[in-house]
């Protein structure tokens, strides 16, 4: 099913978390949702300022725009460069991920886009559970930031997670400790954590579960992993959904998170061109199965997701 009569309850019991990502404008939100996807989900020509939030959800391949009033028409990825802001609240994307066993994601605009109203994301807020925030190192938690989540951080049903993006840009360990200390400071009671991550580090770690520790991404997508699992709804079969009626075991070595990274194709000129290096565009015939969020071997919820080898949910 691709998803026609699409889901808006903000209410439900029994549908998945929605997680948000949130930011000023290339601040990280689209390299996150990459590294989160295991793929880049929209065309890299289309920019930032051209679309109103994308909401992302598991299913066949399709895309709707959704009105202001509701209504509904297909239309492709193609499309998407003529989306018309007056008359587009957002755009419902559904595709293939394992993310998605356990959350929608909505991938918001950026909250300081000069040629973008903040009305076009504000009135989709209200359909978010949690939100995970990107504010960029070398200017991290602006004063306009900081004002704007004021405002939105008592709307949330769930926690939020704070996350310092582009780390690596800042050069040493004095500036790293004093940036970092700053925002827990400037932030502290608003956020579950805050974690500093260099996200295209983490996308190009691959295998090497080194550098991917070292990206901060794995002690990010622990903690994310357990808040959507927790708020999964048990009146939907809850993680008897995701993990099956065979019990997960903890991992005997208690290897921390790896990612769902992997290829994905280059999407900096949808928000990231200025903020980001390139990195080399794979086909589908490259691209790498993305590696599956793991946690801590606790025997918590944060379990590695069980698949077979065919990469099947068991």
């Amino acid at each position: 099913m691709s998803g026609a009569a699409h889901d808006t309850d903000t209410g439900s019991a029994t549908r998945r978390p929605r997680l948000a990502l949130m930011g000023e404008f290339s601040a990280g939100k689209s390299t996150l949702s990459n590294l989160l996807l295991g793929r880049s989900p929209l065309p890299t020509r289309v920019t930032a300022t051209r679309l109103p939030p994308v909401w992302m959800s598991r299913g066949e391949d399709a895309v709707f725009a959704v009105g202001h009033d509701g209504s509904e028409r297909e239309i492709t990825l193609d499309d998407l460069d003529s989306i018309d802001l007056a008359e587009t609240r957002l755009i419902r994307l559904f595709l293939d991920s394992e993310l998605l066993e356990l959350c929608d994601l909505i991938d918001m605009p950026g909250i300081s886009d000069p040629n973008m109203s903040s009305e076009v994301w504000q009135s989709v807020f209200d359909l978010a559970d949690s939100v995970i925030w990107c504010t960029h190192a070398t200017q991290a938690w602006r004063q306009s930031e900081a004002a704007t989540w004021e405002s939105l951080r008592e709307l949330t049903r769930g926690e939020n997670l704070l996350l310092v993006t582009q780390f690596d840009k800042l050069v040493n360990e004095r500036d790293r400790a004093r940036v970092l200390a700053r925002v827990r400071k400037e932030t502290e009671g608003q956020f579950a954590a805050v974690y500093p991550v260099s996200l295209l580090k983490a996308l190009q770690a691959g295998d090497d579960v080194a550098a991917w520790e070292a990206s901060g991404a794995a002690a990010f997508t622990n903690h994310m992993v357990d808040l959507l699992l927790s708020q999964m709804p048990e009146e939907d079969g809850g993680l008897a959904r995701i993990f099956g009626d065979t019990p997960y075991a903890a991992e005997e070595d208690g290897e921390t998170a790896q990612a769902m990274s992997g290829g994905f194709e280059e999407n900096d000129e949808r928000e990231e061109a200025a903020a980001e290096p390139p990195v080399d565009a794979v086909s589908d015939e490259e691209r790498v199965i993305p590696k599956r969020v793991r946690a801590r071997g606790t025997g918590s919820r944060t379990e590695r997701l069980p698949h077979r080898e065919d990469g099947a949910y068991v």
